[in-house]
């Protein structure tokens, strides 16, 4: 039983691209269907927290999941593994990452998920492979599946 999600950012809810000017990082790009997956999510008590890397743009990201209710946890690469272990434990946590150094992540949680477009180290050490690209719908997708093992409707 998943009790919650814990998903990186950038690459999954965005399509990972920065958009900068002169003045540095502006924008990131977020795809309108996750916030439906995290809907589902919550109404069967199944929590969602991201995490991102990115310390420039983490207002912008910051931003967008103030709007959607998901908490957001500025964490390094080199210290994700620690900090699910720390804040949530493996067992009954589902993770999604796309990066290279997602992949401890995606092989201790209970369940790991990768987006189409992810590297391919993280792909490998995933449980599913998301059929879409970071940036379109990988929660919403991710929750389905979620909810399709743990015998809930997914019609709420």
């Amino acid at each position: 039983m998943i009790h919650q999600l814990i998903t990186d950012v950038d690459g999954v809810m965005t399509d990972g691209k920065f958009f900068y000017t002169e003045s540095g990082k502006i924008m990131k790009q977020f795809g309108p269907h996750d916030n439906d997956g995290i809907k589902m999510l919550r109404v069967h008590g199944i929590k969602t927290h991201a995490i991102t890397a990115d310390e420039r743009g983490f207002l912008i990201t910051k931003k967008r999941l103030d709007d959607i209710g998901v908490p957001l946890t500025l964490v390094s690469e080199n210290y994700r593994l620690n900090f699910i272990e720390t804040n949530f434990g493996f067992q009954y946590t589902a993770f999604v990452g796309d990066g290279f150094y997602d992949f401890e992540c995606l092989s201790k949680c209970q369940i790991g998920y990768a987006p189409k477009n992810a590297t391919e180290h993280a792909k490998n050490h995933a449980d599913h492979i998301i059929p879409c690209n970071g940036g379109e719908g990988v929660l919403l997708y991710v929750a389905l599946d979620i909810l399709q093992r743990e015998n809930y409707e997914t019609n709420t």
